[in-house]
């Protein structure tokens, strides 16, 4: 029976999105323009998007390939509709009855999530997919997965089910559709629960949803001092998001569901923890909180 690892941890967020170019930006998302699309067909692109991990120096994950799958169909469908749709039915296949799979331009190679943190992307895979609904991404993990303790130590992550796939369901309103027939869609990738152990040795179950800036919200902030090292988390009584702030102390925590949540500034000793009650979230805002100095 598998055994969660229980770690303070940093949010950590894969993040996929429409656009062409395989690039990094911080805290802005640039997306190209294309000039001609054609016809039948609509642009998708993947970003990456990740948050620290305090007990980790470097996780690093094997990515070969990235599909979408369209639902082509004329007739307009719910999102309920596809929960029939389970997973892996007719992966070798083109499609199935609910729609088929569109494979991206994608260079495999091994990402550092703990580079990207606090609002970086970068760009991961890209192409034109046929018109139709997108209802969901299936990427294909190599077995080179690792995570590193230190600069000189590191442990193989495995796949704890040994399978390549991982699925995530992408619903209507997980979708920013933007000019030039391009959508994008965010991958909120949850390692602090996506890393178990099994049998004593760590293993990788990927835990994944999708969200969209349009419809979530955004917390950024600053503490002080350095020297505290803190770990800040927004909770309430649905959800719960971490991050770890930069060197300068500046955090943001994305993809948050429109509520109210309490912000702990959680401190090593001797510094005292603080928390801020009732910061509110709104979609498609940021709420800035004023920094705080810990004692």
């Amino acid at each position: 029976m598998k055994k969660q690892v229980k770690i303070w941890l940093g949010l950590c967020c894969l993040t996929l999105f429409v656009t062409f170019i395989i690039t990094a930006c911080k805290k802005e998302n640039s997306v190209s323009t294309v000039t001609t699309v054609p016809a039948g067909k609509q642009t998708v692109a993947v970003y990456l998007n990740d948050d620290p991990v305090p007990k980790f120096t470097k996780v690093l994950i094997d990515i070969k390939y990235i599909e979408v799958k369209i639902d082509t169909g004329k007739m307009h469908h719910e999102d309920d509709y596809y929960n029939a749709d389970h997973d892996g039915d007719n992966d070798h296949h083109d499609g199935d009855h609910f729609g088929k799979w569109d494979t991206l331009s994608v260079t495999p190679r091994k990402y550092d999530l703990l580079k990207l943190k606090n609002g970086m992307d970068t760009l991961i895979a890209n192409g034109f997919a046929n018109v139709g609904k997108i209802t969901k991404i299936r990427i294909t993990l190599g077995a080179d997965n690792s995570v590193w303790t230190d600069s000189a130590h590191s442990d193989p992550l495995p796949l704890c089910d040994s399978k390549p796939y991982v699925y995530i369901k992408v619903y209507a309103n997980s979708i920013d559709s933007l000019p030039g027939g391009q959508h994008r869609i965010r991958i909120d990738f949850d390692v602090a629960k996506s890393i178990e152990s099994e049998n004593g040795h760590l293993c990788l179950w990927p835990k994944l949803k999708s969200y969209s800036e349009r419809t979530t919200g955004k917390i950024e902030g600053k503490v002080k001092p350095k020297d505290a090292h803190a770990q800040i988390i927004a909770y309430n009584l649905t959800d719960t998001a971490y991050a770890i702030p930069e060197e300068d102390g500046e955090f943001q925590i994305r993809g948050l569901k429109p509520a109210s949540y309490n912000v702990l500034y959680k401190a090593t000793s001797p510094y005292m923890d603080t928390t801020i009650n009732n910061v509110q979230v709104q979609k498609g805002t940021e709420t800035k909180l004023p920094t705080i100095t810990l004692h």
